[in-house]
């Protein structure tokens, strides 16, 4: 595990923050200078991060602690390389075969395997070869959804942040929230820079963890998941990876607050941990929560709707806010909502019998009845469903 020097600047730039000490200048160096060192492959073998040599590639390999910090230092190593007589071209430097005879090059290039997230295109620019296998750069990687949301983020452009999240529900409302939601971050209005320190992919291998630094002083972790088949951002967090470990315990003491209607208690706790998770949908949750202790249920639809905008496929407040109505006689609101988490969740006994209640205070009454019916059809022993449906028909 690498030793983050934390607040302290590197030693050879004075501006990227330090992830390692050099024995080779004796200074301790982001992994950017670093890089610009251990390209030219003269590093001690005894620093972990030294190049190191592979029987079965022509490039060296490079320790990394992400993948941006990787391609960077193949690139650099590109560099040097496309302009060295090589053994391998009878003494030839790459970059005068590609004048010579490009075919035979290519060839030769093609003939190894290179990792997932080798620069291949940028070798082929730097060599003046145009290819098929250089047109297009694999982009399946974590953190390429981090650098596209970043600089999304960089630019202001708010509107292109959902599209890469989890939240792919197709509903212009909640597009508009999660929007609105994220442009409401003060911090992230502030972004003109950002470094990616280190990034792992979870023992699961579809989570992913990205830690990095805003504008050369604020820490930042994105949780990323792939269980789509696509990576996608899933939460932001204001903090290293030790705020993403220690949030659930934040969430389970203001749900203790909760359970002991300590409003006071409740109210402080979200607003401190919202300063570190900013777009967590349960910190929405749970002052949509606290709202409702409060006899306030204007501000917990609001906050109920808010939680489900930044995850549109959680059910609890689904469920919360179809009841809020409900309990209003706001059938039509309580009706849309049930709607949607039928939708999510079409075996749901619980959303179905309340989106029929919805339907009787309608006044739909056959539909109503069409529901429980299929409720009890499904579920037999589902009591409430019963009754509601006996008290119906006994109209």
């Amino acid at each position: 595990m690498l030793k983050i020097f934390k607040s302290n600047r590197c030693e050879v730039c004075y501006t990227e923050r330090i992830v390692r000490e050099c024995p080779r200048n004796d200074k301790k160096v982001c992994w950017q200078c670093c890089n610009k060192l251990r390209c030219d492959t003269k590093c001690p073998s005894s620093c972990p991060y030294a190049a190191t040599e592979t029987e079965a590639g022509i490039f060296p390999t490079f320790k990394a602690d992400s993948l941006t910090e990787s391609s960077d230092v193949l690139k650099l190593y590109i560099d040097l390389w496309v302009g060295r007589q090589n053994a391998n071209l009878d003494m030839q430097c790459p970059i005068s075969l590609a004048t010579e005879d490009p075919a035979r090059l290519v060839k030769w290039l093609t003939g190894f395997q290179y990792p997932s997230h080798f620069p291949l295109t940028y070798l082929m620019q730097k060599l003046c070869i145009a290819t098929p296998e250089a047109s297009e750069e694999v982009s399946a990687h974590h953190e390429t959804c981090i650098h596209k949301y970043m600089q999304a983020i960089v630019r202001l452009a708010w509107d292109e942040l959902r599209p890469l999240t989890v939240n792919q529900l197709d509903k212009q409302d909640l597009a508009l929230r999660y929007t609105e939601l994220m442009q409401s971050i003060p911090i992230l209005r502030k972004v003109s820079t950002y470094s990616i320190i280190h990034s792992g992919i979870g023992e699961d291998g579809i989570s992913a963890l990205v830690f990095m630094e805003l504008n050369h002083k604020q820490d930042m972790t994105i949780l990323l998941s792939s269980a789509s088949g696509t990576w996608r951002i899933r939460q932001t967090i204001l903090g290293s990876p030790k705020e993403y470990f220690a949030q659930n315990q934040a969430n389970n003491n203001i749900a203790e607050a909760l359970g002991k209607a300590d409003d006071a208690r409740v109210w402080e706790l979200i607003q401190s941990n919202m300063k570190v998770y900013p777009d967590s949908p349960d910190l929405y949750y749970y002052r949509a929560l606290y709202w409702q202790l409060c006899k306030n249920t204007d501000k917990a639809a609001v906050d109920f709707f808010n939680a489900i905008a930044l995850d549109n496929t959680w059910i609890e407040p689904y469920f919360h806010l179809g009841t809020l109505y409900l309990g209003k006689s706001d059938y039509d609101n309580a009706a849309f909502w049930f709607g949607e988490l039928t939708t999510l969740h079409p075996d749901d006994p619980n959303a179905m019998n309340n989106l029929a209640a919805c339907y009787a205070g309608q006044g739909r009454i056959q539909d109503a009845k069409a529901l429980w019916e299929k409720v009890l059809m499904t579920y037999p022993t589902f009591e409430v469903a019963r009754k509601n449906l006996e008290k119906l028909n006994n109209g």
